[in-house]
């Protein structure tokens, strides 16, 4: 997924409006709302935008392979099942 950002040069105010969308997106596909899980989502969002931010900026490098976090309820990563 980095390597579809690099280069792009996203700013902070269009990574806070993407988050806006979809958590707008998810309410109107019907996604829980209990506070727990809408915490969860809203975490992984974040990281993911954050991290889209990072590598978009111009000179960053692709890194090599790195795992993605596990998310679970309640627990941030790293999630161990």
């Amino acid at each position: 997924m980095i390597s579809h950002h690099l280069g792009r040069g996203i700013t902070e105010p269009q990574r806070r409006r993407w988050v806006s969308l979809l958590m707008d997106a998810a309410d109107e596909v019907g996604l829980p709302s209990d506070p727990e899980f809408r915490a969860a989502f809203a975490g992984y969002i974040e990281w993911g935008t954050r991290l889209a931010v990072h590598f978009s900026q111009p000179g960053v490098s692709q890194p090599g392979e790195e795992p993605v976090p596990r998310w679970g309820w309640g627990v941030m990563p790293p999630y161990q099942p």
